[in-house]
């Protein structure tokens, strides 16, 4: 095991650069980074039937469910992707919050999934006042593993986040969007109140969905992610809708590893920012 993790260590440069360029203090975010590749779920016990789902002790039960629902999450993945996972997924699941915070990359609780370096860790809320949400946020985050394992980190943080959370979103049935619905997306996105549609990720927001102009009216502080997330997911969405086949050579080339604007180019012959003019112009029609 200690092996393993010097092998992660020596793959961490890119990540561990960009909180050096572009974090807030940067020091503690790098800690956290470590702190997670220190605390892989691969250290905690496996469920003996399924092997790659690992559960800090006092959460087996929680651990079985996660089993029950993982063949289920996994094929609506690879349908909507369109291709089979590269390998098999480390799923964690946790019965405290510090152990789930240590073990998640970002140092913090709050989440309820995270995706890091291309294990799903859940939080203990999962298996407690948010399991409604479980089946959601697996799926959620699978769709994150999935893309981490076909075309692996670096490539991965180029993409933009609107759509890495936006695919999410659509895959899962809402995942990580519930508390807003398409009827208030819809509502912002007239007011101006819209996500920006970058064309690539970029190294000094590794995670937020960078709003164009942000909500003024703030009624939860979780309130703009997830309203980010809906408008992202009704966006992929359309994208997928509107023309699938054009979605399906996107998505082919974007898991092939070509840069995201490239991939839009050869799905739909135009670019991202006319398909959301579109999109939105479609949306105001409809209210």
């Amino acid at each position: 095991m200690r092996r393993r993790i010097v092998l992660f260590l020596i793959g961490a440069p890119l990540t561990l650069a960009a909180i050096a360029a572009g974090a807030v203090a940067a020091v503690p975010t790098a800690r956290h980074v470590v702190s997670g590749l220190l605390n892989v779920p691969d250290r905690l016990p496996a469920l003996p039937d399924n092997k790659v789902v690992h559960y800090q002790p006092g959460a087996e039960a929680y651990a079985r469910d996660v089993a029950a629902l993982l063949p289920d999450a996994i094929a609506r993945i690879e349908s909507v992707h369109g291709r089979p996972f590269a390998h098999p997924v480390t799923v964690g699941v946790y019965a405290t919050p510090d152990t789930y915070a240590a073990a998640n990359g970002l140092g913090s609780a709050v989440p309820i999934g995270v995706t890091f370096f291309e294990r799903v860790n859940l939080s203990p809320e999962l298996f407690g006042s948010q399991r409604h949400r479980l089946r959601a946020i697996l799926t959620h985050e699978l769709s994150h593993a999935h893309i981490q394992g076909q075309i692996g980190l670096r490539a991965f943080i180029r993409l933009p986040n609107w759509f890495k959370e936006g695919l999410a979103v659509m895959a899962s049935g809402g995942g990580g969007a519930e508390l807003v619905d398409e009827e208030q997306a819809l509502a912002a996105i007239q007011r101006g109140e819209h996500i920006a549609i970058d064309d690539a990720g970029s190294l000094q927001n590794l995670v937020a969905v960078r709003f164009e102009r942000p909500p003024a009216r703030v009624p939860a502080p979780s309130f703009p992610v997830v309203l980010a997330y809906r408008q992202a997911g009704m966006f992929v969405t359309y994208l997928r809708d509107s023309n699938g086949a054009g979605f399906t050579r996107m998505m082919n080339a974007i898991l092939d590893g070509r840069p995201f604007v490239e991939a839009v180019a050869v799905g739909y012959r135009e670019d991202i920012q006319s398909l959301w003019k579109r999109f939105a112009r479609l949306g105001a029609a409809k209210k």
